[in-house]
């Protein structure tokens, strides 16, 4: 019988189907809408997987999910019910700050700073896990690419309207990618996905930076103190103190923005812990959500992760 591994984040899910160690296959679907039920989605998706894949029956099933805020949900319903349609006898669910570290880390301890369109942090260490930030665009996310693109925006508006803070570089990017200035309001505003609208306007702010708009180079550099803030704090609450020796890594697509970042990004993690080793990621949520299915301290990320069992009926 064969495994599924999920990444299921806004945009899209990730499915890979592990047959046997080093035999997989990947398929994509439609990811989570936020306001939808989580557990169904779970559930939409692996039937949808499996019938892609073509696979009758599977074991088990593991998937990082965005939309949690650190709490896993009890996947026994979901469970129950993946068992009668695939014959499933072990799911577990997991914060997708979970996979993206097991991913990037290999299931070491250590730090890892997922930025994105988001942003989130996750710590394993010897106090266990802390999760930091991850609350979402309307609360947090500081550093994401949505912070980086809304700074920005808020830069090109001040320039349209003769305010400080402005810059004239950032409001002609800004109206090359999203027509005049003062329709740019209403769009975002009116867009199926004005977070992801939003992020989107972050390489822009990046070309500005490059080209030496020092507004641009600004925003960067906060972004990059704001990344060197979780870090600490999930490195911290992790508990690490200021000698310890860990590993630490950030993943994601702000990472194609590292001359931007890492000046102020490294130094700023050195000044806290020394002796902690900056490493590449060595692989992606999937891969994290993949070694999840094997994963055999489960009760250590609780509660950013739920399992559930088909228990065996022992009787003779």
């Amino acid at each position: 019988m064969a495994d599924l591994a999920l990444d299921i984040g806004q945009t899209q899910t990730r499915v890979r189907l592990v047959d046997s160690p080093g035999a997989t296959e990947e398929i994509e679907l439609d990811g989570f809408r936020y306001g939808s039920d989580i557990v169904e989605t779970v559930r939409q998706r692996c039937e949808a997987a499996a019938q892609a894949f073509g696979v009758k029956a599977v074991r088990a099933i593991a998937g990082g999910v965005t939309g949690l805020y650190g709490r896993a949900p009890e996947p026994a319903d979901l469970l129950r019910s993946l068992h009668r349609t695939l014959g499933v006898e072990r799911v577990v669910i997991a914060d997708d700050a979970v996979t993206s570290h097991l991913g990037a880390l290999e299931g070491r301890p250590g730090v890892l700073i997922a930025a994105g369109t988001g942003i989130v942090g996750l710590g394993i260490g010897p106090a266990g896990v802390a999760r930091v930030d991850g609350v979402g665009s309307l609360i947090g996310d500081e550093g994401s690419g949505w912070w980086i693109g809304r700074r920005g925006i808020i830069a090109a508006l001040s320039a349209y309207d003769g305010r400080a803070g402005g810059s004239a570089a950032l409001l002609s990017a800004m109206e090359e990618q999203y027509g005049p200035a003062a329709d740019v309001a209403a769009a975002i505003a009116g867009s199926a996905s004005p977070v992801g609208l939003v992020a989107s306007f972050a390489p822009a702010v990046a070309a500005a930076a490059r080209a030496g708009d020092r507004t641009a180079g600004l925003i960067w550099a906060e972004a990059a103190s704001h990344l060197a803030d979780a870090v600490i704090a999930a490195g911290s609450r992790a508990g690490y103190a200021s000698d310890s020796t860990f590993d630490w890594a950030v993943s994601g697509r702000l990472t194609g923005a590292s001359d931007l970042l890492d000046p102020v990004l490294d130094r700023l993690v050195a000044e806290r812990f020394p002796r902690a080793g900056r490493v590449p990621p060595h692989g992606n949520a999937l891969d994290g959500a993949e070694r999840l299915l094997r994963y055999t301290n489960l009760r250590a990320l609780f509660p950013l992760v739920g399992v559930s069992v088909i228990e065996k009926d022992t009787d003779d």
